[in-house]
């Protein structure tokens, strides 16, 4: 008997990465059946201790991509051209 098995493709998606300091929370409840707090977080604070890095982040990102071979080949320019419009 032969089995057929279902894969799904998905797409990769970018996670980013950000600090929140502890300042930044306030304490609203905590529900301890589900061992889970409900916390706000100042938008501010955030935005204050992460400071966009744009130029490092476009590099490490296209360095990260090379790695992972995610990237094509084009020998014309139009080729390139053509990639690019899709």
């Amino acid at each position: 008997m032969k089995l057929k098995t279902l894969s799904k493709n998905s797409k990769r998606t970018h996670e980013a990465m950000i600090n929140i300091p502890l300042s930044a929370f306030r304490y609203l409840s905590k529900y301890p059946r589900e061992k889970k707090s409900v916390v706000e977080i100042a938008i501010d604070d955030i935005k204050r201790v992460n400071r966009a890095k744009t130029l490092d982040e476009i590099i490490n990102e296209a360095r990260l991509d090379y790695a992972l071979g995610n990237y094509t080949t084009h020998k014309t320019a139009k080729s390139l051209i053509a990639a690019l419009e899709v």
